[in-house]
């Protein structure tokens, strides 16, 4: 079975968040099961300078809207890269601090567009799988140039926020047949939406956690999709995203100061000590280290942990926070840990080195978003014996489960609403069993459980095998 990835980012060419760690880590698990996994990727400025050894496949040019376009195709084992300097040979992959690049509309629908004739070059495919808004526009042009190619193409909906919206003069430029851009194609309220037409033109779709597939479905998480992605439900699954535990495993990790294992999780507490000290707080370490790593912005509830800061000083805890975001947020944040610099750290930038160290330092992680597709931060914490606190959304309800008292089972805490006194309620809940048996269960069976991408990957794999055999 051949299958080709097609994504805008993957590990370890290119990544700015969790679709590159999916795109560049799902390949290599479904290669130890078997299955012939190619990847396709832009040639980004920060990948040619990387100074990989690429072979030149061939050069060639299309002609895209109103220009004739000059490309080429490189390729380093089972990776392809799609070389279009005026498109792609720039510092950032998305957007400048200024805001998204203005031709990222071309951008992407040409690297759609010949990703999908390279595939075809190359001889086609089984399964073509394509990720978020960015390739949304592959299926698309496969019912355009080759509607009658055997190959079935999955489209994953990492994020449903980010949809790929335009002016309805992009349809033009890009090679699409007018007669597309319609309510029942790619027109969404007077503009063209690429991740719509990804949702409708392709063959099946997933989500990454089985409750986020459920939640699109309604108005609160559909961002006015919701319609759309109801009347794909019998060609809708959740597959949950894993984590790789060569790469996060405090047994192993490099970078904090002493490894651990699930016998020697008291280390914990030395790494804390190290961390503190490092940091130059005032921060007493026998209190509990609360932490939330990530993004400030409101999906990952930052404004709630915001709200509640200032009545941190009335408990037993610590918080220590490291993301950057929008700017509200990182000086609403700074503010508070000014006022209480022995209970408050804010780090408003992102070094993974600190955050490897924060997982294995903290004794709770906070998520307390809005909406989460999968997150990745919970199955670290889980991993490093971080218990988790968390919202019960997304990929989070699936795989946190409420600590029982009366059973001694569940992984971390659990709250229901977007609201900043439950989230304080659920802290507390949470430092009521510290640092006592219950708390040492939790951390016990979150250290023993398998997010690992073996599961995930025999999931897909069963998929593929589904849609192949429907097609044969």
């Amino acid at each position: 079975m051949k299958i080709y990835f097609v994504a805008s980012e993957a590990v370890p060419f290119v990544k700015t968040g969790g679709l590159g760690d999916v795109s560049g880590t799902l390949p290599l698990h479904l290669r130890k099961i078997g299955l012939e996994v190619n990847l396709i990727l832009p040639l980004y400025k920060q990948i040619q300078e990387a100074n990989y050894s690429l072979e030149k496949l061939f050069s060639s040019e299309i002609i895209f809207g109103d220009h004739l376009l000059p490309y080429s195709v490189y390729r380093q084992e089972n990776t392809f890269f799609i070389k279009q300097d005026d498109l792609y040979n720039r510092r950032e992959i998305y957007n400048t601090p200024s805001g998204d690049y203005p031709d990222n509309n071309l951008r992407f629908a040409f690297f759609s567009l010949e990703a999908l004739e390279l595939i075809n070059q190359l001889g086609g495919a089984d399964i073509i799988h394509v990720h978020d808004w960015q390739t949304a526009l592959l299926p698309v042009y496969k019912s355009i140039y080759y509607p009658n190619n055997p190959e079935k193409v999955i489209l994953t909906i990492h994020n449903l926020a980010y949809q790929g919206i335009f002016t309805a003069e992009t349809v033009p430029m890009i090679n699409i047949p007018p007669n597309y851009y319609s309510l029942e194609s790619l027109e969404f309220y007077g503009k063209v939406n690429y991740l719509k037409g990804g949702i409708i033109y392709s063959d099946y779709l997933t989500t990454v956690s089985p409750t986020y597939a459920q939640e699109i479905q309604t108005e609160p998480y559909g961002f006015a999709l919701e319609g759309v992605i109801t009347k794909r439900r019998k060609n809708l699954r959740g597959i949950i995203n894993g984590i790789d535990y060569d790469y996060w495993n405090p047994e192993t990790d490099p970078h904090i100061t002493i490894n651990y294992g699930e016998d020697s999780v008291f280390q914990k507490k030395e790494n804390k000590k190290h961390l503190l000290a490092e940091l130059k707080t005032g921060c007493s370490i026998e209190y509990p280290l609360l932490a939330f790593v990530g993004r400030l912005v409101s999906q990952k509830g930052i404004d709630i942990i915001i709200e509640i800061a200032d009545q941190l000083p009335n408990l037993p805890a610590n918080l220590i926070i490291l993301g950057k975001g929008e700017k509200k947020y990182e000086e609403e944040i700074k503010a508070r840990a000014l006022r209480h610099p022995n209970n408050i750290i804010a780090i408003t930038t992102f070094d993974e080195v600190l955050s490897r160290k924060i997982y294995a330092s903290s004794d709770f992680f906070l998520m307390p978003s809005q909406f989460e597709p999968c997150g990745l931060g919970q199955l670290i914490a889980l991993k490093y014996g971080s218990v988790p606190i968390v919202r019960k959304t997304g990929g989070l309800k699936d795989t946190i489960q409420d600590y029982h008292d009366k059973t001694a089972c569940g992984n971390g805490i659990t709250f229901e609403n977007q609201d900043a006194e439950e989230l304080m309620d659920s802290i507390k809940r949470a430092l009521l069993y510290f640092p006592g048996e219950s708390y040492i269960n939790m951390q016990n069976i979150g250290m023993k459980g398998d997010f690992s991408w073996n599961s995930s990957a025999r999931e897909y794999s069963s998929l593929y095998r589904q849609l192949t055999k429907n097609k044969e």
